[in-house]
């Protein structure tokens, strides 16, 4: 649900998307970390991880369109 607000009016909210890739980055320490303390095996933390730098693929796909259509927008005064 919180990415209706990029889909609507991406340049305005551009701030969800940044939000989700810092969300995106912390899934890597604090699956070795939470892991480590939980008694995770390594591979199994190797794959949370995994999913944290996988998510941050189409995140970034959509920053650089994101940054593409600011530039394209026609300034207010």
């Amino acid at each position: 649900m919180a990415f209706v607000g990029p889909w609507r009016d991406p340049v305005r909210n551009v701030w969800v998307v940044d939000f989700g890739l810092i969300g995106m980055r912390l899934v890597v320490p604090f699956a070795l970390i939470a892991g480590a303390v939980r008694g995770i095996p390594l591979y199994w933390r190797l794959i949370d991880c995994g999913f944290g730098v996988i998510g941050c693929v189409p995140l970034l796909v959509c920053r650089r369109l994101i940054a593409q259509l600011e530039g394209a927008r026609p300034e207010r005064h």
